[in-house]
């Protein structure tokens, strides 16, 4: 399952499930986002975010980002590591299949730089 996130002039970023879910976690622990809307954007369903929430996004993980270390995964529970993905499907735990890479947060953070009218998540 993936999402694609767009803006109303084109732009677009692609996410998987793996990558998505946990930076929605992420955004609504920190209370970027309520749960009503990280629930509703975990679905694959269109869901407009305007240009407020994608600043908040953006300025949000300016600052988070600031101290996560290149090789950083950020998991479902909202914990760190800098072990890598080994892309190995864990059976056993699930909640181990999902992580946000410090790759994956800065490429969002940059769209929702540019999404200056908000964009779609579908």
């Amino acid at each position: 399952m993936s999402w694609t996130l767009e803006t109303p002039d084109g732009t677009s970023l692609r996410v998987n499930a793996w990558n998505w879910r946990p930076t929605l976690e992420l955004l609504e622990s920190a209370g970027v986002l309520d749960e009503e809307t990280a629930g509703l954007l975990g679905y694959n369903s269109a869901m407009d975010l305007t240009a407020y929430q994608a600043h908040q996004i953006a300025t949000f993980l300016d600052t988070y980002l600031a101290s996560l270390p290149d090789e950083a995964r950020v998991m479902l529970d909202g914990s760190t590591t800098t072990e890598p993905d080994t892309n190995e499907f864990h059976r056993d735990d699930l909640s181990l299949n999902y992580s946000a890479s410090t790759a994956w947060l800065r490429r969002f953070r940059d769209f929702c730089h540019t999404a200056k009218t908000g964009f779609t998540a579908s």
